[in-house]
């Protein structure tokens, strides 16, 4: 299913894939923010990315996903 330039799939029941995209500068930059850094690949790079914008801007929403993972 594509939504606009954001690719969104389905890859079993606890994940899904989202593609997006970005200037190759930025990809650049985070290929030299991974090799340095102790994040194992770009993936994880995004996820931590996301992880810290939500924890940042949206404590409440961030909390909620711990909750549910209680459940």
């Amino acid at each position: 299913m594509y939504f606009g330039c954001v690719k969104m799939e389905t890859q079993s029941k606890d994940d899904s894939a989202i593609s997006a995209r970005i200037p190759l500068h930025l990809k650049s930059l985070i290929q030299k923010f991974v090799a340095m850094d102790t994040h194992i690949n770009e993936s994880e790079f995004i996820r931590d990315a996301i992880r810290e914008k939500i924890h940042r801007d949206a404590p409440h929403l961030y909390r909620e996903l711990f909750q549910e993972g209680k459940k």
